[in-house]
């Protein structure tokens, strides 16, 4: 037991030395990262020899070190800040980029920082309400972070229930997970408000057998989800297989009902969006790969489309359930993404707890390392990408799940010591 308080002391004085330290991302923080994510892992190993109220602890204790840190890494936090406070000053925060000259007025001493303010926001309508109320409460990063981290600890106690019996090791993976503590707790992104919703789908299809209850909850609580961020949308299929036409409809209705307040723009709803996914690109790894296969940016991205249409394909007609469907949508979605910034991983993480997937639990890690650039980017406003630091993000996780597959200890049906359970 001593020696994993020991693992967590050595990963608590690194996380928190490299937010405290403001030492930006020079090779002294990669280095500390490493030794940080080597004891977060040695921990894992040994998570049989703690109980899951000391890993709660840690995980809390992990947390309060990193949360009245201002962002550094990423200056997403105040475009949510933005898009709530134009909402209060009668703005559709769709309507209008924050460098247009129409919202000179809304300035704040923080909306400098926005990132990309030539931009239209690209996040949906269920988003936009949470910014909205938090906004209400108070426009600062105070706020918007426990909002994160409330949700955050919600999905963590999902994951508490659905690993029950199976010892410690998939809570463990979750709550002292480095980078959900970096992105979350110190960078504050907002993504644990669409996966706690997601998971929480993931685990009432398995406590609710009454089919008609089943649909309505897996449904709602996925169309939650979907309106926060698009992630989930993939399974609309398996969900129309295993919980029929009602489920679907709550997947649906719940984001495009909350889209119509702020219609009046028309199709310039997604153009923040268009330019996301037609202009974005950073730490790509299999699209990478089928942009240099293929040479043409385009057709790689619809090779990568019929990817993720094959995985949902084959999980709709061999009914997977749900809590596998989304950790095979997702991940894949995310080998073939143009775009991988560290925080998207948040979305396939609690699916790798609970199935310990050492592949994606390694991925959390490597990806990190794609912060090196960051101090460029500052300077000259460019993001270097070099191959070299590409293939070290990305070749030893994705070696490391195809070696588990061969082995024959790929996760069915995502297991952690038990079956989760899934709706009939």
């Amino acid at each position: 037991m001593w020696c994993i308080w020991g693992l967590f002391a050595v990963q608590a004085i690194v996380l928190w030395s490299i937010g405290w330290s403001n030492w930006g991302t020079p090779v002294i923080v990669f280095l500390l990262w490493g030794l940080g994510f080597a004891a977060y892992a040695f921990s894992a190993v040994k998570a049989n020899f703690v109980s899951r109220k000391q890993v709660w602890v840690g995980g809390i204790l992990l947390r309060a070190g990193l949360f009245p840190l201002t962002p550094m890494l990423s200056e997403d936090i105040y475009r949510y800040m933005w898009d709530g406070w134009v909402q209060w000053n009668g703005m559709n925060p769709f309507s209008h980029a924050p460098a247009d000259s129409a919202l000179a007025l809304f300035r704040t001493e923080w909306s400098f920082l926005i990132n990309n303010a030539d931009v239209s926001t690209i996040y949906p309508a269920g988003a936009q309400l949470i910014f909205f109320i938090l906004a209400w409460i108070g426009p600062t990063v105070v706020v918007f972070k426990t909002a994160w981290l409330i949700a955050d600890l919600s999905t963590a106690y999902i994951i508490h229930r659905l690993s029950h019996g199976s010892g410690s090791r998939a809570l463990l993976l979750y709550l002292w997970s480095p980078l959900l503590l970096m992105e979350v707790a110190w960078s504050g992104h907002f993504d644990p408000i669409g996966i706690a919703p997601m998971m929480g789908a993931v685990w009432v299809s398995g406590v609710i057998s009454h089919p008609v209850l089943a649909a309505l909850r897996v449904g709602s609580l996925l169309g939650i989800s979907i309106s926060v961020k698009f992630a989930p949308l993939a399974v609309i299929p398996v969900v129309l297989r295993r919980y029929g036409a009602l489920a679907v409809t709550g997947c649906l209705a719940i984001p495009i009902l909350l889209y119509i307040p702020f219609s009046s723009v028309g199709a310039a709803l997604f153009d923040g969006l268009r330019t996301y996914v037609d202009l974005w690109q950073f730490n790509a790894g299999g699209y990478l790969l089928l942009e240099q296969m293929v040479g043409h940016r385009d057709i790689s991205k619809w090779l990568g489309t019929i990817a993720v249409v094959v995985v949902v394909g084959w999980a709709t007609v061999k009914k997977w359930p749900l809590a596998r469907a989304l950790f095979w949508s997702i991940g894949t979605a995310l080998i073939v993404s143009p775009t991988v910034h560290p925080w998207y991983l948040l979305w396939v993480l609690p699916l790798a707890c609970l199935s310990e997937s050492r592949g994606w639990i390694l991925m959390t890690g490597t990806v990190f390392l794609s912060y090196a650039g960051r101090d460029v980017y500052l300077t000259s406003g460019v993001w270097p990408q070099p191959l070299w630091l590409t293939a070290i993000i990305h070749i030893p996780p994705l070696a490391l799940l195809a070696y588990d597959g061969w082995r024959g200890t790929r996760p069915q049906g995502l297991t952690c010591g038990k079956k989760i359970p899934e709706g009939k």
